[in-house]
């Protein structure tokens, strides 16, 4: 005797089907994660950097593959607030969410963090970074995100406002890489 099966079952079997589809393919239907808006400590952070953006000093000496930047202040608030953004933007990148999705050169450097090794020097009075760009279409980015924090901190709100150009504008050439690759080098301290 043939077993008919019944429609709650079949239902089922559907659902089963449609959310093992959602969990294996994650973020498919998306080109990147959402992590949702700064947190709100962030968001004074960055407000209290820019209102003392005077106080800050920026030195950036660009590298054929890359840029080292070295920004610190007398301020020690300031510099602890400066450490603690650093670390934050760090861990949100490396989760590959969006930084500044409504800035061009901001959802570019997101679209090639994955072929860019970031080192940290944590200082008293600030940091000491060296950006990487392990592709020359990377190293065009890095170089262009030197130049738009040094702005930052130069302008503050001036320049924290605007919408900055990306490199490739409308001809940016597809990532040699997948976002997220995992023999992507981790970041260095």
């Amino acid at each position: 005797m043939k077993h008919k099966p019944k429609a709650h079952s079949i239902l089922h079997y559907i659902a089963f089907l449609t959310l093992l589809l959602i969990l294996t393919t994650g973020t498919a239907w998306c080109d990147q994660p959402p992590r949702g808006p700064l947190p709100e400590k962030q968001q004074a952070i960055i407000e209290y950097m820019t209102e003392h953006h005077n106080e800050l000093h920026r030195e950036v000496r660009m590298l054929a593959n890359g840029y080292e930047g070295i920004t610190t202040t007398q301020n020690k608030e300031l510099a602890t607030q400066l450490k603690e953004h650093f670390a934050y933007m760090e861990k949100r990148l490396d989760s590959g969410a969006k930084v500044r999705c409504w800035d061009p050169a901001f959802a570019e450097l997101v679209q090639y963090y994955d072929q860019i090794t970031t080192e940290v020097e944590y200082l008293d009075d600030g940091i000491k970074v060296t950006v990487i760009g392990n592709t020359p279409e990377a190293v065009r980015v890095a170089h262009n995100h030197a130049r738009i924090v040094t702005g930052f901190t130069e302008k503050g709100f001036e320049a924290v406002r605007q919408k900055h150009p990306p490199v490739f504008g409308n001809e940016k050439p597809t990532p040699i890489s997948p976002r997220n690759r995992p023999n992507k080098p981790p970041f260095r301290r």
